[in-house]
């Protein structure tokens, strides 16, 4: 007696599903995690403490997202639109970061901040006030994604708290 391998074949795949519980419980599912970003900053080479509270702006709403773990979680609906602002304050410093592409906001970023003068590789404009500008890296992607920004960065005043 012959048997056809594609009817076997149908028979134990039939079988396999009926082997198959018919609800998954909550217990054995993995939760949804949504993703979340590390900043690392830089003051004249030297990391600085990096911000505890984000403040995402979109042309609606500003949403104030704080770090836990190190990890910045921003709402999946901030995530839609086509462009945020990104602020947060670092010892001394205000850093307002325009038009940022929100896929950004799911990888570590570096931000580099200088007092008198960015390295040899820097691309600010020579008019820039180094003071005011940031070199941003984002590693979400193959090829990072370096943006340079001026007018970014502002000292606090001594009563501002961080």
């Amino acid at each position: 007696m012959r048997f056809d391998t594609r009817v076997m074949h149908s028979v134990f795949f039939a079988l396999l599903l009926c082997s198959l519980p018919e609800n998954v419980s909550s217990e054995n599912t993995v939760p949804i995690r949504l993703p979340c970003f590390t900043v690392h900053v830089r003051l004249n080479g030297k990391s600085i403490d990096a911000p505890d509270v984000i403040t995402v702006r979109t042309k609606d709403k500003d949403t104030t997202v704080s770090s836990k773990d190190g990890c910045l979680t921003v709402p999946s609906e901030l995530l839609a639109g086509k462009a945020v602002d990104v602020f947060f304050t670092v010892p001394g410093s205000r850093i307002y970061l325009t038009k940022i592409s929100p896929s950004f906001l799911d990888a570590p970023c570096d931000v580099d901040l200088e007092d008198k003068k960015f390295g040899a590789k820097s691309r600010l404009p020579k008019h820039a006030r180094v003071k005011e500008a940031c070199e941003v890296l984002f590693h979400g992607g193959e090829p990072e994604i370096e943006l340079l920004q001026t007018g970014c960065r502002s000292p606090l005043r001594d009563n501002a708290t961080k």
